[in-house]
């Protein structure tokens, strides 16, 4: 490879993880922010802060703030982590209300 130093990385295509930063990915977006919403809601009914979340799961409570405001993707498992944190089935912090 003879690229100059760093081209390489300006090359790389943008990462697709969070809301803002491709705006073809808005089917994505409402359903991270299904999730986010009712995650908070079912936190709170709980009467869990996220530093309470962070120390159930081990995920930093910045993360916690991000998945909640739907600044960042999430994988299932993490979900399914946060839904049994809050004691919640998974599936209904799917739906939208």
């Amino acid at each position: 490879m003879n690229h100059p130093k760093g081209r390489w990385r300006a090359e790389m295509p943008k990462r697709r993880d969070t809301v803002e930063q491709d705006n073809d990915d808005k089917p994505v977006a409402a359903e991270r922010l299904i999730f986010a919403k009712n995650f908070r809601k079912a936190r709170i009914a709980a009467k869990l802060s996220q530093r309470d979340v962070r120390d159930k799961t081990g995920f930093a409570q910045s993360w916690v703030s991000e998945i909640e405001t739907g600044k960042m993707a999430i994988t299932i498992d993490n979900m399914a982590k946060l839904a049994h944190c809050v004691d919640v089935p998974l599936w209904q912090l799917l739906v939208p209300s």
